[in-house]
C-alpha cells in the first residue's frame, strides 16, 4: 500500500509538522510505502500561469485548462506538477496537513490544487465524481485551528469548521477520492494548548495521541457524505427526492440540509 503526505505549513517545527512526522511514523510501522511533499520546503510555486509552460497550444492567450490538457496529452506537464500528479495517481491514501488561516487553507495548498489537479490527467469531462480517475483512493485532512472548539462549533462565533472545510475537501470528491471525515484540532497555539494538565499531558500530547489512533483505525473511519451522480437530473440539479447533505447543495435557497 502507498500513501502520500502533503504538508502546508511554513515552519517544519510547527505542530502541523509534528503531526506529519507522526503520519510517517505510523505508516512506517504499518509497512506502508509513503512519499511526502513539504510544500514550503519545496518552495512550490502555487501560481498557475503561462510561465510554467514551455510548450503552448495557444501562445497568444493563456487558458489554464487548455494548456494543462495540451501538455498532459503531450507529456510536457511542468516537472514539479508532474511529480505531484504522479504521486496522487500512485497512492492509495492521501493525507493533508494544514492550518486553517482566515477560514481557509494556506494559499500554497490551494495553489497546489490549482496546478496539480491537471485537466486531462487527474480528471476529464467523463471521469469525475463517481467515475473519477482517483476512485477507490482515500484521503483525509488533518487540520488545526487557532480558535477553540466552542468558537468553531456549528453555533460558534467563527462558524462551523466543517463547513469552512467543504470547499477544500470537495475538489477531492470531484477527482473521485473517498473523502474521510477530517481530523480537526482546535485551539492550537493557545496558552491552554501549551500548558500541562493534571494527567501530565499537554493538549499537544493528547492531540498527537489522537492522531496516531485515527491513522491506525482509518479502516473504520466514516466518509463525508456527498450526493451520488444519480442524485442529479440532466441539468445537474438535485432531484426532488434526493437527500441534501450540505448547505452547499440543497433543495431550496433558504433551506438547511436534512
Amino acid at each position: 500500500m502507498k500513501a502520500h503526505i502533503v504538508l502546508a505549513h511554513p515552519e517544519a517545527k510547527s505542530f502541523n509538522g509534528h503531526l506529519s512526522d507522526i503520519s510517517r511514523s505510523v505508516l512506517r510501522s504499518a509497512e506502508w510505502q509513503h512519499t511526502m511533499s513539504d510544500l514550503y520546503a519545496m518552495d512550490f510555486d502555487p501560481r498557475e500561469g503561462a510561465h510554467h509552460y514551455k510548450s503552448r497550444q495557444d501562445a497568444k492567450a493563456f487558458h489554464p485548462q487548455t494548456e494543462q490538457r495540451f501538455n498532459a496529452d503531450n507529456q510536457t506537464t511542468p516537472t514539479d506538477v508532474n511529480t505531484e500528479a504522479q504521486r496522487l495517481l500512485e497512492c492509495d491514501l492521501l493525507i493533508l496537513h494544514f492550518p486553517l488561516w482566515w477560514f481557509g487553507p494556506p494559499a500554497i495548498l490551494k495553489g497546489w490544487m490549482d496546478r496539480v489537479f491537471v485537466y486531462g490527467r487527474l480528471y476529464r469531462s467523463t471521469m469525475r465524481y463517481d467515475t473519477g480517475i482517483c476512485s477507490g483512493k482515500r484521503m483525509i485532512a488533518c487540520v488545526t485551528t487557532g480558535a477553540s472548539s466552542d468558537n468553531c462549533a456549528y453555533n460558534g462565533r467563527e462558524g462551523d469548521t466543517h463547513l469552512h472545510l467543504w470547499p477544500v475537501l470537495y475538489p477531492f470528491r470531484y477527482l473521485g477520492f473517498d473523502v474521510l471525515q477530517p481530523e480537526i484540532f482546535h485551539g492550537v497555539g493557545s496558552a491552554a494548548f501549551l500548558e500541562g494538565r493534571e494527567d501530565g499531558l499537554s493538549t499537544l500530547d493528547t492531540y498527537a495521541d489522537r492522531w496516531t489512533i485515527s491513522l491506525e483505525t482509518l479502516s473504520s473511519r466514516s466518509t463525508v457524505r456527498y450526493n451520488r451522480d444519480d442524485d442529479f437530473d440532466e441539468t445537474k440539479r438535485l432531484l426532488p427526492d434526493a437527500r441534501a447533505y450540505s448547505p452547499f447543495i440543497r433543495h431550496k435557497p433558504d433551506a438547511m440540509p436534512d
